[in-house]
């Protein structure tokens, strides 16, 4: 009679492997997906969202955001980072995504103030972009913050006051722009955990303002 270790036994109820995470943001599958062109993919790599990612996945949510229409949002983002084509993402199991959209979140999800959180104001803030972010043939490395006056506020309340989590996160953008004197293209390419930063710190002063947290939050 053979002998049954331990782990043996253990294998009839462990869950089943689909997938290996080999390095940070990346995740190989251990079976390809094989796309209708021919194409195989195995892979999939990710890193940190820009704002234009964020943005671009916060409009697929839409007016009314709904169970699926986040979830639709989530593989947006999978998507637009990676590279890979949406028939592929289609095909990845599950948890795979779910593994993939918690890497990608959480960039923003721990560089937001906690809701419950006191704003920190002080007169000023800068934050140093590394590495520096290109645009508008200009380079970007310091960005200096202030409070906003009652003008910009103003416009960041029409914005916000549209209603979608696309509109608040636009608010946000034109916000950050107007104040530190950067062109759209460049606040738009800024790592999302800075940005989420200067966000905060700007709305931070609206004591008590609405605000979203990450959009893959919404519901």
């Amino acid at each position: 009679m053979t002998t049954l270790s331990d782990s043996d036994v253990l294998s009839a109820v462990a869950e089943p492997e689909v997938g290996e995470r080999s390095a940070e943001g990346q995740f190989t599958l251990d079976t390809p997906i094989t796309t209708r062109d021919g194409r195989e993919w195995k892979t999939i790599s990710l890193r940190e969202p820009c704002v234009f990612h964020c943005l671009q996945a916060a409009k697929v949510i839409g007016k009314k955001p709904s169970l699926e229409s986040v979830y639709d949002s989530q593989i947006d983002m999978v998507i637009r980072i990676s590279g890979w084509p949406k028939a592929a993402v289609d095909q990845l199991g599950s948890t795979i995504l779910d593994s993939a959209v918690a890497y990608v979140s959480a960039f923003e999800d721990d560089a937001r103030r906690a809701p419950a959180a006191d704003p920190d104001c002080p007169p000023s803030l800068v934050l140093v972009l590394s590495p520096a972010i290109e645009a508008v043939n200009t380079t970007f490395t310091d960005m200096t913050l202030r409070e906003p006056v009652v003008a910009e506020r103003r416009r960041f309340k029409a914005t916000e006051g549209r209603g979608s989590v696309a509109d608040f996160l636009q608010a946000e953008i034109d916000l950050v722009g107007e104040v530190s004197g950067w062109p759209l293209a460049a606040v738009l390419k800024m790592p999302i955990s800075r940005f989420a930063q200067a966000a905060d710190y700007l709305t931070g002063f609206f004591t008590n303002g609405r605000r979203t947290g990450n959009l893959f939050q919404q519901t």
